[in-house]
């Protein structure tokens, strides 16, 4: 499944918004989204973020319940990007 998210080019954390209301800072507290699937709120200074792409290892079908229940549950194993997700740096243009 495909969502959209930030890095950080402070603390280098790649981050996403699972749900509408799921505000998510990065771990030095400099840029945050919000949004979910339905779209990108990126908050912090521009120079501090990069957006991204992130490829996650789950059914793109079922992954909007999963990322929904992931939050609503405070489950918190996505939100994060890790090293098992793909993850593409996006140009101005895309």
């Amino acid at each position: 499944m495909k969502v959209y998210g930030i890095k950080c080019n402070k603390c280098k954390d790649i981050i996403y918004s699972r749900a509408v209301h799921d505000f998510h800072w990065c771990n030095c507290n400099s840029v945050a989204v919000d949004g979910g699937l339905s779209y990108l709120r990126i908050v912090g200074n521009r120079e501090d973020w990069t957006r991204v792409e992130i490829e996650l290892p789950i059914d793109g079908i079922k992954g909007r319940g999963i990322l929904y229940d992931d939050w609503n549950n405070s489950k918190n194993k996505y939100g994060h990007a890790t090293e098992k997700d793909k993850v593409k740096e996006l140009t101005t243009d895309e």
